[in-house]
C-alpha cells in the first residue's frame, strides 16, 4: 500500500515537474506572441518560422533591417497568394500582415512593430517634399512599408536640415537649392524612380503606415490612381470648405460625381507607373491638371477609405492633407477646367439634349 501510494505521489510530482518546464520553457516564439490569438496568432507563428529559417540561412544584424523587411515581405506575398482581395480583406490582411511581421521580426531577435507588410509583387516607391517644418516621424512611417525607395527631395534646406535626413537610414536625398513648391518637387521626385507604383506623402503630418498600406494594397491591383477619400471628414454638403467644393465641382464636370472631393491634389495618393506616363511626369507638377488628364485618358481613378484601417496604438490617424493655397488650387482647377474644355466641348460630359444652339448661328455654350 505505501509502496503504491509512493508511486502514484511520484507520478504527482513527475506531472508538476512536467507542467512547471513546460511553464519555464516556453520558447521565445510563445513568449513574444502575447495577445495574439486566432488568425492572428497562427500569422504570427507563421512569421516566426520563416524569420526563423531566414536566421538559419545567415542573416545577422549586420545584414540590415530593410533587407530583412523586404525577405520578410516577400514571403508575406507568396503566404497570401490566391486570397480573394477584397476590400474588407484588405482591411484583415493588415492586421494579419502585422503579426506576422512582428513574428519575423521576433525570430531575429528585432523589436516588434518596425514593419507593416504588404501582400504586393510590384515594388514601389515613396516621394516626400522636405520643407522647413519636416516630422522626421512621418519618414519613420514610410521606412515601416516595404518599398524599395524612399526619395525625400530637399527644397533650399539647411545644412542641419540635410545632416538630419542623412542620418535616417533607407532614403534617398535630393537637395534642391530654390524654391520651386511642393507640387513641382515631388513631380523632380518622380522622375527619380521606375518603380510600379510610386507613392506621395506628406513630410509634416504623421500618416500611420497601417494606411499608407491599404492604398497601396488598392494600387496592386490595377489602380493607376489611388486618391484618399475624406468624404467622412467633410461631413454634409453645406459645411464643406471651397477647396472641397471646386475639387467636387471638377469631378461632377469631367463625368466623375462619384470621386466626390477626393483629387491628386491631396496627400497621400498613389500612382502606377502607367498612370504616371500617360499624363506626364511633368503634368504632376499641377495636380488639378494631372487629375484632369487622368480623367480625360480614362484612367483607374479608386478612392480608398483611410478611415477603416484599424487605428495603431502609436501613431495618430490622420486624413489626407492639403498642400497648396485656396487662391493657387482655384486658379489651377480653373486652368484644368479650361483646358478640358478646349478637347471636348464647352458643356464637358453634358450635352444639351434640348436645345439646339447651331440652328441659332451661335456658339454653343
Amino acid at each position: 500500500m505505501q509502496s503504491r501510494k509512493s508511486g502514484r505521489s511520484g507520478k504527482r510530482a513527475s506531472t508538476k515537474t512536467r507542467t512547471h518546464r513546460s511553464r519555464a520553457g516556453r520558447t521565445g516564439q510563445e513568449r513574444a506572441a502575447g495577445s495574439y490569438t486566432g488568425k492572428l496568432r497562427t500569422a504570427y507563428n507563421a512569421g516566426y518560422t520563416d524569420g526563423a529559417l531566414l536566421r538559419k540561412n545567415g542573416y545577422t544584424s549586420q545584414s540590415g533591417t530593410t533587407e530583412a523587411k523586404l525577405r520578410m515581405n516577400e514571403r508575406w506575398t507568396t503566404r497570401c497568394a490566391g486570397r480573394n482581395h477584397t476590400d474588407a480583406l484588405r482591411v484583415k490582411l493588415l492586421s494579419e500582415g502585422r503579426a506576422y511581421a512582428d513574428g519575423f521580426a521576433a525570430a531575429l531577435n528585432l523589436p516588434r512593430g518596425m514593419w507593416q507588410p504588404i501582400a504586393m509583387g510590384k515594388s514601389v516607391a515613396a516621394v516626400v517634399l522636405s520643407v522647413p517644418g519636416m516630422n522626421p516621424s512621418a519618414i519613420n512611417q514610410l521606412l515601416r512599408l516595404p518599398l524599395q525607395e524612399v526619395i525625400v527631395v530637399l527644397e533650399g534646406g539647411s545644412e542641419g536640415e540635410f545632416a538630419e535626413l542623412r542620418a535616417v537610414p533607407e532614403i534617398t536625398i535630393m537637395q534642391i537649392g530654390e524654391s520651386l513648391g511642393a507640387d513641382v518637387g515631388r513631380a523632380i521626385g518622380a522622375r527619380m524612380t521606375r518603380s510600379d507604383i510610386v507613392l506621395f506623402a506628406d513630410g509634416q503630418s504623421i500618416i500611420a503606415a497601417e494606411q499608407l498600406a491599404l492604398m497601396l494594397s488598392v494600387a496592386e491591383t490595377g489602380a493607376d490612381i489611388v486618391v484618399a477619400d475624406q468624404t467622412p471628414s467633410l461631413g454634409i454638403f453645406k459645411t464643406w470648405d471651397e477647396a472641397a467644393r471646386v475639387r467636387a465641382f471638377m469631378n461632377w464636370s469631367l463625368g466623375r460625381a462619384e470621386l466626390l472631393a477626393n483629387s491628386v491634389e491631396l496627400l497621400p495618393h498613389a500612382w502606377s507607373r502607367h498612370g504616371m506616363e500617360t499624363v506626364g511626369v511633368s503634368t504632376l507638377a499641377v495636380p488639378p491638371m494631372a487629375h484632369m488628364a487622368a480623367i480625360q485618358h480614362k484612367l483607374m481613378v479608386r478612392s480608398c477609405s483611410l478611415s477603416k484601417v484599424r487605428k495603431n496604438k502609436t501613431v495618430a490617424i490622420r486624413g489626407p492633407v492639403g498642400v497648396v493655397s485656396k487662391e493657387l488650387s482655384l486658379g489651377d482647377h480653373v486652368e484644368a477646367l479650361q483646358t478640358a474644355m478646349r478637347s471636348r466641348g464647352p458643356r464637358l460630359a453634358f450635352p444639351d439634349q434640348v436645345r439646339r444652339r447651331a440652328a441659332a448661328g451661335g456658339t454653343a455654350t
